[in-house]
């Protein structure tokens, strides 16, 4: 009897002390950046402008953040777009206005801007990668690097998004948030409950919008065939590959549409991505492998994120698995 009592006082104990340090460990302030991510995120300074809404009065309706993603492509936040006045763009390294030719939605809300050679668009990481207790950094004010930690997901239309500890506000919406290497991993929204911790939209939603072509998509069907589904020999971003008991099986075949572009230049070919069907069969992330002109390539990523999949099973349970996905345009 004392041997089963001491026996399950030990226990308690070191179910104590795991307990503990569990605690312990999610309760740590995040971790400073290396030298080397800093000096990442300090480069990627000369890629952040302000974005501003003037009214008709010419005065200042609202304001956001705003980075460059290609030399003549800003992402900033959805607000700024809403209020229907005319944007000025000014980059932070550099007092004079930027020439904006359009703005609107797609995937992100985005700023059109004349191309400029001195531009450093951001670079990119991958947010597929980025898990709860992470590090992020992003500037917050008067331009201080500060540190902050993923501290859960959130689902938001169909989109994941990471919640993360740094709060996001009037004057940071629609910065860049960083990784511990100092790639971009999202851009800060402000949370919708009004807590203060904020959003990140993931980077692939950035990597989606780098492929906007000219203004003006989706007019008409394709007539060419939908698409195929192909199972890359090696899933190497799925620890569970080549072990799944069965994979992905497609539900839906939404047709692609073709763009004015693309029709009056006759472009036709493959856009060849590789996804990955969650647990849920929703598409949660896409990666271009082989991208066509025209605003066919962004006509293929709308395609793949509307297909339905049964999820590939293991031991009875749903899990995540990369496909490759190729979607066919030809003009007849």
């Amino acid at each position: 009897m004392n041997h089963s009592r001491r026996s399950a006082k030990l226990i308690t104990i070191a179910i104590f002390v795991a307990l503990y340090a569990v605690a312990t460990f999610s309760n740590q302030e995040p971790n400073e950046p290396s030298s080397a991510a800093r000096e990442r995120i300090e480069r990627a300074r000369a890629s952040v402008v302000q974005v501003k809404a003037i009214d008709e009065s010419n005065q200042t309706s609202s304001q956001a953040v705003g980075f460059f993603i290609r030399k003549d492509l800003i992402v900033t936040d959805h607000e700024i777009l809403d209020r229907k006045w005319r944007l000025q763009v000014t980059a932070a390294t550099n007092p004079d206005t930027v020439k904006v030719l359009s703005s609107g939605d797609y995937f992100l809300p985005y700023v059109l801007v004349e191309n400029q050679a001195d531009a450093a668009p951001v670079t990119l990481g991958d947010s597929e990668r980025v898990f709860v207790n992470d590090p992020v950094y992003m500037f917050g004010d008067a331009g201080k690097i500060v540190s902050g930690k993923v501290i859960g997901t959130t689902t938001i239309k169909n989109t994941r998004a990471f919640v993360i500890s740094l709060p996001v506000d009037a004057n940071n919406k629609g910065t860049p948030i960083f990784n511990h290497m100092g790639q971009v991993i999202g851009i800060a929204a402000k949370s919708g409950d009004g807590q203060s911790a904020g959003l990140a939209w993931p980077s692939d939603l950035l990597a989606s919008l780098k492929h906007l072509g000219e203004p003006g998509v989706g007019a008409g069907a394709g007539d060419g065939p939908p698409f195929r589904v192909v199972t890359p020999e090696r899933n190497a971003d799925d620890s569970a590959a080549g072990r799944v008991d069965t994979k992905p099986v497609r539900l839906n075949s939404p047709r692609p549409r073709y763009t004015e572009a693309a029709r009056a230049n006759r472009t036709s070919g493959s856009v060849a991505m590789r996804i990955l069907v969650g647990e849920d069969g929703n598409v949660k992330g896409v990666r271009v492998v082989r991208g066509l002109p025209d605003g066919l390539t962004e006509e293929a990523i709308a395609v793949a994120r509307e297909t339905k999949f049964k999820p590939a099973m293991k031991d009875g349970k749903p899990v995540a698995y990369w496909v490759a996905l190729e979607i066919t345009f030809n003009i007849r």
